[in-house]
């Protein structure tokens, strides 16, 4: 039964559950461990959901800890020494192959121009229209009969398998120009790396990766003064250009568009790149609700009001689980992603430090904050989200006044120096 409380409980609640709009409802008893007094009430738990649109405080603070994670693997903190910086290091971005051709935004603002022509199915490939970056046209197939829905779908569900290859295909390159075999690699170089995947308005998944060269030993050690980004670079565009893997429909390869950025002259004045990777880890497949949870049925997809060929991506996602040699990609299972089964932020194991460390530095510094007597407790689940429904509006209202007053703070003393 839905509850009624007074304002001072709404607040109280949403401070227990950290400012988050869904949160976790646990319940069991409390034992004060210097006293030994046992009390049963409720705990309210943050959803901690990278999302934004599902839990704004949540994804607001996952944010925050990726750009961590990401800019201490480029300039050095949080264990990682600042020497780093003087380590080559490389910002790429990998595409997805195209499958048709798609209604488009090109930077000169145009769509598809040029002479009027047609596919098999009588359908213009051809589109002298000026999108706007709202229209949700963008993206979508200009012949919906042309476009290879299902090969698309399995390049997403592939496209992590695809990565972890190349990646290990440059390592291999990369002994063959230092002339040094596979196995001795490790003991003169170490490639260390983060990548982040981004839907396009298309529903496929592109990556952004930093990458940065390591020496030997002990972690975040110089590498060999021969590995420079011109080497890197040359090796990286030879494997992605030519590499694939191979899947029950035919190989998986990388899309022409490649972009390899030296991101070695990056200082602690100029992290765009981590703001830019940050900036992804917050979005949904396709930054709305109706791709932000698993279907349960493929009726739930007929039934969406989505762009057209985001609701085919997930109906063909849905159907290919039919087919015997796709079992393994559980494409049912990742529909609301187009097929795609990986995480959205992955990183070899020494680029910087992690999420769990700043989860528990973050925790260790709250507990340190009590001074009550310690509490233990056994706790068992109860439901998602407050009691009470107003609870949920409160929590956001509050998050966004939280952004303003850090955003005026932030502003204020520039004014304050302009002012003298």
């Amino acid at each position: 039964m839905t509850q009624r409380k007074s304002t001072h409980e709404l607040v109280k609640d949403i401070q227990q559950a950290g400012g988050c709009s869904h949160p976790i409802r646990l319940r069991g008893e409390f034992v004060n461990v210097a006293t030994g007094e046992v009390n049963e009430r409720p705990l309210l738990v943050a959803c901690k959901d990278r999302r934004a649109l599902l839990c704004p405080s949540c994804s607001y603070l996952y944010k925050a800890d990726a750009w961590i994670v990401v800019s201490t693997g480029l300039i050095g903190g949080k264990g990682v020494p600042t020497s780093i910086s003087d380590h080559p290091r490389l910002f790429l971005t990998l595409t997805a192959p195209s499958f048709g051709t798609v209604h488009a935004q090109k930077s000169d603002g145009s769509c598809q121009p040029g002479p009027l022509r047609f596919c098999a199915h009588r359908r213009s490939l051809a589109c002298s229209r000026r999108h706007d970056d709202s229209d949700p046209e963008i993206g979508s197939p200009l012949c919906d009969f042309c476009y290879h829905f299902a090969d698309a779908v399995l390049w997403n569900a592939e496209s992590s398998r695809l990565w972890n290859r190349t990646y290990e295909q440059i390592r291999r390159r990369l002994a063959i120009v230092l002339g040094i075999s596979f196995e001795e690699l490790p003991r003169q170089v170490r490639l260390n790396y983060l990548k982040v995947a981004e839907f396009q308005r298309r529903g496929l998944a592109h990556f952004h990766v930093v990458l940065r060269a390591d020496g030997p030993g002990e972690p975040f050690s110089p590498p060999p003064p021969n590995v420079t980004t011109e080497m890197l670079t040359s090796i990286i565009e030879c494997v992605v250009r030519d590499f694939a893997v191979s899947s029950p429909r035919g190989n998986v390869s990388w899309g022409r568009q490649l972009h390899v950025t030296d991101a070695s002259t990056l200082d602690r004045d100029d992290l765009r790149i981590a703001a830019y990777v940050a900036k992804y880890a917050t979005k949904s497949a396709d930054g709305s609700l109706d791709f932000a949870r698993r279907f349960n049925s493929r009726n739930e997809i007929l039934k969406l009001n989505a762009p057209s060929h985001l609701q085919q991506l997930a109906l063909t996602s849905w159907d290919l689980a039919q087919d015997p040699l796709l079992t393994n990609l559980n494409t049912r299972g990742h529909a609301h992603a187009f097929g795609f089964r990986g995480q959205l932020i992955t990183k070899s194991r020494h680029y910087s430090t992690r999420f769990q460390d700043l989860r528990d530095a973050r925790a260790q510094h709250m507990k340190s904050s009590q001074s009550d007597d310690p509490v233990e407790g056994s706790f068992s689940y109860d439901g998602r989200g407050y009691d009470d429904p107003r609870a949920t509006a409160i929590a956001e209202f509050l998050h966004q006044l939280e952004l303003e007053a850090r955003s005026a703070a932030r502003v204020k003393p520039q004014v304050a120096e302009g002012s003298e």
